[in-house]
Order: structure tokens, then sequence, then C-alpha cells
């Protein structure tokens, strides 16, 4: 592999599916020649191509084949890349036949062991006899189109699924195997059932290498994919030991006899908080041994004033009592008392274990699939919450599926009121949402249960409740059905729950959702980190695909050329210096690798420091500082006699890309500090957006420069920001999504 990419393999490999971006490369590199050295003394491919082109031509004359269909010649664009030495260009079909599989259905395969017989995404039975006599690759034709299968066997059958391929001879069957892989034969497949046109393959434009080099790549691609292996299985260790410390570390939380010994758990955890927390599933877990210790009464402490939830247990009871001589709810059948054995942890003081019906003044199930027929929805009617509309505690609405008025009003007794809780009894039981005063009066739909309560009691509490694992695993353990499961409603009545007093819930779910805001940052952070690691990994890629550079500008160059061309204007100091640079590696794609941070005079990478030491060292500018009203420091350049003949070295090195920089150069170089902070920035935080898959507006562009970037940056209005916005369209200084995306410092905990 190239220098580039062996050096930073632990980065390729480390990033999120770097392994597989890793194989992904490996064999792209092998078939353009840059994974090995090529031998002058082989055999060059156009006498392999000579060999193959007059045996089809014998073929042809003895009626074996039929006459191919001739192929376009390859035009110039047609060429991705720059051949090696001894390689020649070819059309696939000029080289290589796809025929047609057998009819071959279950009921007429022997079953008996003796041959293979190959579908379109591998081996579906076998067969007493054979239809292909030599090893083949077999493609997927319908179905899993473009699938890739490798039969060694001297004999298979291929059924009318697939094509079969049986290479020349002049060719190794592992490296056209191999080379097939880089051909996305996958994305010729057309139609709602994917069928791979042969006609299409075979203009592809493919390059051939010696036989020789071909067995030297297929030795070379085999080594590093069972590095890559090595490397896979390492990983899959460290996750499973990780997730592994993760799972018994919290568990030691859940499991805590006492407060001593919770103490001394949270201890042991918190050493290694920033360690262990490093994976959004590591994350995930987390999350749930809050929501566990919540529940538990682990997470806040208990405050012996509270109102003992003896007292809301009995308001709970007197409130039903009342409905239902009011004859608005039916009278719940008496239940069983809990038995120890279905208390799954020690309660608090203050907490008493009840069963849900208890809790609940009402659950009430929704209409039957009998009442409610598809064609009944109208759009913009009353709608009704189903399951699929219950998210993260909130109901996101679907307007199409809705009943009209008239339907409504024969429907009163799903109706849905403010304070509400719904959630689903089948599929993920256990989803429940609160139903606001912008829901008041929608219905309760299918598959869904209308949970009430007393005022008093927490829906926030009620929401943690149902999120528990414990719960969740109560809850689908009781549910019945295979192709979708459906929960008994008296099953959710009995449920045992543990109570806490009023106050409390209030405090639990306060602290509760300052943890949570702490584990999103975290999350956020991981996230950001990884699609840094992402890009990094594409640029990687990118560099070591792509063809030398006849521009070999390195960071110190570019510093060199922009002190030389702007050192004698006033305004030019380091942090136009910095934001020419950032905007000279992003914008216009020098490929710098910097790694910028969001700082408070815009994008900055701290190895600027180094570039003017370096610089220095060779003899071609110094810089000096002088301190300014603000506290702050303003750094001037001085050219030494040498630096115009080094800037002239670079201009030459530059080539056609100094014409695009040069343009950089005049937008920014006359412009205020203050100006070119803020054009930089405004292009940052739209160009991080773009490498995060946004679109974002310019209302979000202003208000993530201003409030999440720097606190510094809310000196500038917005009206400021949206003039540069249109000043950088106007002047085709607009992002298009090219790494490296700045970083930002997250502060977790105080």
């Amino acid at each position: 592999m190239s220098i580039t990419v062996s050096e930073q393999l632990p980065l390729l490999a480390a990033a999120p599916n770097g392994i597989k971006k890793l194989r992904e490369l490996i064999l792209e590199l092998a078939v353009r020649g840059k994974l090995v050295a090529q031998d002058a003394g082989d055999e060059p491919a156009s006498e392999l191509l000579k060999r193959i082109a007059a045996e089809k031509k014998q073929l042809v004359a003895e009626g074996r084949i039929k006459q191919p269909k001739a192929l376009a010649e390859i035009a110039e664009e047609e060429r991705p890349f720059d051949l090696p030495s001894g390689w020649e260009w070819q059309r696939f079909g000029e080289v290589f036949s796809l025929e047609y599989g057998d009819n071959l259905p279950a009921d007429k395969r022997s079953n008996t062991g003796e041959y293979p017989v190959y579908g379109s995404n591998g081996v579906v039975g076998t067969h007493n006899r054979c239809f292909v006599e030599a090893p083949c690759i077999v493609v997927g034709r319908k179905g899993s189109a473009g699938a890739l299968n490798l039969c060694l066997a001297e004999g298979c059958c291929v059924t009318d699924v697939a094509y079969y391929c049986i290479p020349p001879s002049d060719f190794s069957l592992a490296y056209v195997f191999k080379m097939f892989h880089t051909l996305d034969l996958d994305s010729l497949g057309k139609g709602i059932k994917p069928g791979l046109s042969r006609n299409e393959a075979y203009e592809l434009v493919i390059a051939i290498p010696s036989l020789a080099e071909q067995h030297r790549i297929v030795a070379k691609v085999d080594e590093l994919m069972a590095l890559c292996d090595r490397l896979e299985a390492q990983q899959a260790d460290a996750e499973s030991a990780h997730a592994q410390l993760v799972a018994a570390l919290l568990g030691s939380l859940t499991q805590a006899s006492d407060a001593d010994d919770f103490a001394v758990s949270w201890q042991r955890l918190s050493a290694h908080f920033h360690a262990l927390f490093t994976t959004e599933p590591s994350i995930d877990a987390l999350k749930q041994t809050l929501l566990q210790l919540a529940v538990m009464g682990k997470l806040v402490p208990q405050d012996s004033s509270d109102e003992p939830v003896s007292e809301l247990l009995k308001w709970i009871a007197a409130e039903k009592k009342r409905l239902v001589a009011a004859g608005k709810i039916k009278q719940q059948k008496p239940l069983a008392k809990i038995a120890d054995e279905e208390k799954v942890f020690a309660l608090p003081r203050g907490w008493e274990w009840q069963r849900f019906a208890g809790v609940a003044l009402d659950v009430s199930t929704g209409p039957f699939g009998s009442l409610i027929h598809q064609s009944d929805y109208v759009d913009g009617g009353v709608p009704l919450v189903n399951p699929s509309h219950m998210i993260d505690g909130r109901i996101a609405p679907d307007f199409s599926v809705s009943l009209s008025p008239e339907m409504a009003k024969n429907m009163t007794s799903y109706r849905l009121s403010a304070g509400d809780m719904v959630m689903a009894r089948r599929g993920e039981v256990g989803r429940v949402a609160l139903v606001t005063e912008v829901e008041d009066g929608w219905l309760c739909g299918t598959g869904s249960f209308v949970l009430r309560f007393i005022p008093e009691i927490s829906r926030s509490y009620i929401w943690t409740l149902f999120r528990c694992n414990f719960v969740r695993a109560y809850l689908a353990g009781a549910a019945v059905g295979t192709t979708m499961v459906n929960l008994n409603h008296g099953i959710l009545l009995k449920m045992p729950i543990a109570v806490p007093p009023i106050a409390e819930q209030h405090r639990i779910v306060a602290k509760l959702d300052q943890l949570m805001a702490l584990c999103d940052q975290l999350s956020a952070a991981i996230q950001r980190r990884n699609q840094h690691s992402r890009h990094l990994a594409d640029a990687l890629v990118d560099k070591a695909l792509s063809p030398p550079s006849s521009t070999c500008v390195n960071v110190v160059d570019m510093s060199c050329y922009l002190v030389d061309r702007l050192v004698a204007k006033p305004t030019f100091g380091r942090t136009t210096h910095m934001k020419l640079i950032y905007l000279a590696d992003t914008h216009l794609g020098f490929n710098f690798q910097g790694n910028y941070m969001r700082e408070a005079a815009g994008p900055l990478d701290t190895n600027i420091y180094q570039v003017e030491k370096q610089a220095e060292a060779n003899g071609w500018y110094t810089h000096t500082l002088a301190p300014l009203k603000s506290g702050l420091e303003k750094v001037t350049y001085h050219p030494t006699d040498a630096l115009a003949a080094k800037a002239q070295q670079v201009a030459e090195a530059l080539g056609d890309r100094r014409q695009d920089l040069d343009r950089l150069i005049a937008l920014l170089g006359d412009k205020k500090t203050d100006d070119v902070q803020i054009v930089a920035t405004l292009f940052a935080v739209w160009n991080d957006a773009l490498l995060d898959g946004q679109s974002p507006s310019d209302d979000w562009i202003i208000r993530e420069v201003r409030e999440n970037w720097h606190v510094e940056k809310r000196r500038f209005t917005a009206e400021k920001l949206g003039h540069w916005l249109d000043w950088m369209r106007e002047n085709h200084l607009v992002p298009t999504g090219k790494p490296p995306r700045t970083q930002q410092q997250v502060k977790m905990f105080h």
C-alpha cells in the first residue's frame, strides 16, 4: 500500500466502518496497480490479450461460440486513472463472458451432495450431475443482482437466477474474483426486483495486468486481508471486553446493598469515567442505568418531610371509588397481594410496592380493528394516535390517519384528554407518550392503551418507569403473539412497581433530565469524533487513490507564500494568516489535514506556532509580538532576504492552483481582521453542517456562530453575519463539505 495509508493504518482501521473501508481500499489499490511493484521482466498484458482474441476467433470459426457483438472504443474520459507500465485497458465483454445458468428448481435437485447448486447469492442445494465443468465465478442476475460467489469445485450447477464466468486460461481465477468486487456490479441491477443485464456489464472498462502480476497481487491481497481479519478480531475482543467492563461497573451501582456500598461503587466508576464512556453503546448503557437508579430510589436522596406515599395511594383509591360511583369507570377486580419474589429490589424509606392498577385511575383499551378500517381514514380530520405515533414520550401525529368529525362523534369513549398517557400494547410494548393540550380531543387508535392518573402523579416519572429495561422485559415477557406481540390489559394492571412520594417523583425527574442532558453531550461529542474519524479516513483513502499531485505544497510552503504576498498589508497578522490557511485547506482542497478548533477568532490549528518556528528555522521569515490595549497580542511578520525566492518556488509548485489561491488572497487580504474571522467562521459552520449531511439555512448558520461557536462571537449582530453570508455567495466563497471538520471541546462535568 501507499506510504500514507500504511503510516495511518491504525487511524483508518479505528474509524467507524474503518476495516470495511480498508478492505475496499486494498482491492481498489490492487486493480489500479498500486499494491505491488511492476516487474519489467513480466510479459506485457497486451500479449495476453492477443492470445485471448486469437482463441475467441478460433472458437467462432469452429462454430463453438457466436461472433461477439463489437464494443465501442474506450474513450479517454472513460479511463479513470493512469495505467502502470505493462497494463492495458479493455472492455469487460472483450475479455469475459457471463453465461446464463439453467433452470433447476428445488424439487428437481437430487440434494445428494455431489455438486453444489448456486442461486443468485450462494449455494442453495446439491445435485448429482453438473452443468458447469470448471471452477467459475457465480454472479447474481436476479434478486441479489451483482452478488459474487467463487466456486473452486471442478463442477457445479448454476440456476437461472445467476450467471457464471469461467475466465480465460491466461487469467488467475482468484484475481478476477477480486477484481469483480471493485466493479459495483450490483449497481447495474434495475427494477423493483433488481436484474443484472450482462450487456451493461460488458461495457465496463477494466484494467488488465500481466498474469505474473495477477499472482503477485493475489498473494498481497490475501496477506493484507488476513491482517484485516486480525484487526477485526482484536477490535471485537476489545469492544466485548469494554462492554463487559461497563456492564459490570454500572451493575455494581444498581446492585449496591446500601448507601456506603453505592458510594464505593460510584467512586470506582467515576475514577475511570472518561475511559469507560467512549462509545454510543456505553452511553446507552449509562442512560439505562440512570433510569434504573431513578426507579429504585437511588438517584436522589429521600426527604423525611415528604408526604408518605401511603397518602398518595389513599387519594388514588378514593378518586377511583368516586369515578366508579359516578359510572365513569368500571370497578376493577381485586388483585393478589404482591409476593416477595415479585419485589425485584429493596425499597428506600417512604416508598411502597404497588400493582399498576393501584397507581392508575384507569387503563382502557383503544378500539379494535373491526371498528376502524383504513378506508375510514381522511386527511385533516380528528387524528388517531397509534403506537407508531409515540416517539420519545411525545405524540408525533400523522394527519392522514384521521377520522371525519362525524365518525369521531360516535367514538367519544376513545377520546383523549390533556394529562392522559397513551401506551403501545402491540409491537414495541411499553412505548408511552403524554397527551398535551395540543392533542386534547384526539382519539386513541387501535393497538394502544389510555392511561389516566390523578393530577398529582408526575407523568414524566411514569415515562421514566416505562423506559426501564426491567419494566420493558416484564411487559415483553407477558405479551403474546408471534408476528406482532400484543399486551394483555390485565397483565399491565397487575404489574408490580415501586412508588415514591410525589415530591420525590419531581426531584427524580429533574435530576434525571440534568444527567440525561450530560449523556446527550457525551453522545454528541462521540458522534463528532466519529464523524471526524470518518472524514479523515475518507481523505486518506482519496489521497491513496489519487494520482500523484503536481502540487507539492505543504502548510509551511503555504505560510511562506501568504507572508510574502501580504506582509505589507497593515491588517495582516496571525489571525488572517491562520484563516487563509484554513480556507486553502477546506475551500481549495489543499489537504493539509489540519486539526481546527473552534476558538474566539475562528478556526485555529495550534500547529500554526510550529509552522512559524519552522519557517524561522529555515530562514524564511521571523515574527514579533506586541501587546494591544485589549490584552491580546499583535503578531507582525518580518520577511528575510530568502523569502522571495522561497515564495517563487512555491508559486511554481502550485501550478494551475495558484490562480485560485491568489483569488482567495485578493478577496480577504485587504479585509479587517474581524471581517476575515467572520468569513472563516461562517464558512466553517456551514461546511461542518454539510459534512454532517445537513442543508443549513442562513438563520441556522448565524445562530450556530453566535450561540454555539464561542461566546466572543455574540458581539457580531445577526445582520452583520447575514451581510457577510451574502458577500460570500456573491464572491463564490461557498463550502462544499470538504474535510476537515472543526472541533469543539465539550465541558461535561463541573
